[in-house]
């Protein structure tokens, strides 16, 4: 596989998300199966184990052929996840120190999430949100599904500000099917309304993934010279001299995600800090470790 696929700002120069999408998870699916961490293979997206009663016309011989094992062919009628997909398109996830802004590498995730788990034969779902619902597409598993995701993906531009907690709660109270919710965001908002909107999901018995998306340059500092920054979210703009402040800004950002990240371990929710140099594979595999723990 090319190795641009692994690289984010190489799947940006791509354009094509469709492709990015299907390319990142079959190459993933491929490494998947040729290695034996985590117990998965190829079969565990498609298939199951055959169990006495199961109609034979469902075994797929070729894989009986190849591993001398039973396995049955899954069809759309056996979803068994309902997963929705909350994206936020607020205004500080435009944020980038390099090719790839918070907002794009989160559609590029949302994208192969929502390719791997039809490709699964469960249901997806994409929320959109800044400081409401700006789109809420329900689950479904038809292969018509993705094109609609991807619609949906491709016109999104970050232009509200953040009520994270808020939309939090909002996306609960819609959702009455016990599911996953995977949400996608960086996360600046207040740390005590985040923990009350997680913790509705939980009390309705949702299973939750938080990947909390920051650009490297947020999580280092990297500024030496006289710099001018701006509030994403506000007018506010104020020029310093970057080595004063570095390590306040450093324990302060650490401090941030620690306690996120404690949270969602009281919660009993999978945290996941995201940098947007990082490979998509690795939140793939995220996601299908929590998946086998679902199981």
């Amino acid at each position: 596989m090319d190795s641009r696929y692994f690289d984010p700002e190489g799947l940006a120069r791509v354009g094509n998300m469709e492709l990015v999408a299907r390319q990142v998870v079959e190459g993933f699916i491929t490494g998947r199966h040729r290695s034996p961490f985590h117990g998965f293979s190829a079969e565990y997206l498609d298939h199951r184990a055959y169990t006495p009663g199961d109609e034979i016309s469902t075994i797929d011989w070729k894989v009986l052929a190849r591993t001398d094992k039973y396995f049955v062919k899954l069809f759309e009628d056996e979803t068994n996840l309902r997963a929705h997909i909350l994206l936020d398109c607020s205004k500080s996830m435009a944020f980038k120190s390099g090719q790839l802004d918070k907002l794009g590498y989160g559609c590029y995730l949302a994208a192969a999430l929502s390719y791997l788990l039809l490709r699964q034969n469960d249901s997806v779902g994409l929320t959109l949100f800044d400081t409401d619902i700006k789109q809420y597409i329900p689950p479904q598993a038809h292969p018509t599904q993705f094109r609609r995701i991807l619609d949906s993906l491709d016109a999104t531009a970050s232009d509200g500000d953040t009520a994270v907690g808020p939309v939090l709660h909002r996306v609960a109270e819609r959702i009455k099917r016990r599911g996953l919710v995977i949400i996608i965001s960086d996360m600046l908002d207040k740390e005590s309304e985040i923990a009350d909107g997680l913790q509705h999901f939980r009390h309705n018995r949702h299973e939750v993934i938080v990947f909390h998306v920051l650009d490297d340059a947020e999580l280092t500092f990297p500024y030496d010279r006289l710099t001018r920054f701006k509030d994403m979210e506000g007018a506010g703009k104020v020029v310093v001299n970057p080595k004063s402040l570095r390590k306040r800004y450093l324990e302060r950002i650490t401090a941030f995600t620690e306690n996120l990240k404690n949270l969602c371990f009281e919660r009993k929710i999978s945290y996941h800090l995201t940098k947007t140099s990082q490979p998509y594979a690795a939140c793939l595999a995220e996601y299908l470790d929590k998946r086998s723990r679902l199981g």
